[in-house]
């Protein structure tokens, strides 16, 4: 196989998807969210293709090709990348053995009204935490959601809001798809078209969630106010575990969530003002 053939091929998938999603930046994320998963995709099966196609050979007036990287370079960089998921499968464990059942009547009722307006009519496990400092989702045959111990305190709009976005992750398999973002990232952590891919998918995996959160009839500035405040209480809060899976108020994120969600321009200021010292401290 030719390897630098590859990373091109690899390279004009990230470039094609680039201009592809320019054109659909009006459209719904999820669409936005599956090009670019799409792009991940065919990044993975670029050498697979190449092995099962017919080959297809063009003459060029030179036959130097770079040498190829040691296999040992590429192995030692894909086990650091798979290692850095370590802490985060360690820390979901703890969270799955130690976190606090909730199953008050008023956090069932808030979970089955979500669940109604999200569509999913699997059972999901509720927990609260104090090792998560922000709602998160996981589990693909049996789902759970994690929210912090000051979930307690929240008022019902928010706890419900809150809800149906980790809802709509179960119904998506979200879950699912940061498997596959894990598995490009190790197989090609050196490519930055890989990288470029990884970041979008999570952004509009977001940003689909928030659409639809949005499309039960919450008020925007309302629903963006909740995002900013939990954010706010996380990095305040001592704790700052790590939960592999799909995670609200991602702090790289959430800036450029809410000015999607926002339309009127004083709106968007106030608010972008107020998520950045969050997402600042928060790194």
């Amino acid at each position: 196989m030719n390897w630098t053939l590859d990373l091109a091929k690899i390279g004009l998938l990230g470039a094609s998807g680039w201009l592809v999603a320019a054109l659909l930046a009006r459209g719904p994320a999820s669409a936005r969210h599956d090009l670019w998963l799409l792009v991940l995709l065919g990044a993975v099966l670029v050498p697979a293709a190449e092995l099962l196609l017919p080959p297809l050979y063009v003459i060029v007036p030179a036959t130097w090709e770079p040498p190829r990287p040691p296999l040992t370079l590429w192995a030692l960089g894909a086990l650091v990348w798979a290692a850095r998921l370590v802490p985060g499968l360690v820390a979901l464990s703890r969270v799955a053995r130690t976190g606090e059942r909730w199953h008050t009547p008023a956090a069932l009722a808030a979970l089955s009204e979500a669940a109604r307006l999200a569509g999913v009519t699997r059972p999901v496990r509720l927990l609260r935490s104090r090792a998560v400092p922000v709602p998160a989702t996981w589990g693909v045959r049996r789902p759970v959601i994690a929210l912090p111990t000051a979930a307690a305190t929240w008022t019902p709009e928010r706890l419900r809001l809150v809800l149906v976005h980790e809802l709509v992750h179960v119904r998506r398999q979200d879950v699912m798809v940061e498997a596959l973002l894990w598995l490009a990232g190790a197989l090609y952590w050196f490519h930055p078209a890989v990288w470029l891919a990884t970041a979008r998918v999570r952004l509009e995996r977001e940003r689909a969630c928030d659409e639809a959160v949005i499309a039960t009839g919450a008020r925007a500035s309302d629903y963006c106010g909740h995002l900013v405040e939990i954010m706010r209480a996380a990095t305040r809060g001592a704790s700052h575990g790590a939960v592999v899976g799909a995670t609200m108020a991602a702090p790289c994120t959430l800036e450029r969530r809410v000015r999607a969600l926002l339309t009127t321009p004083g709106a968007v200021l106030i608010y972008a003002l107020g998520t950045v010292a969050p997402c600042a401290s928060a790194w």
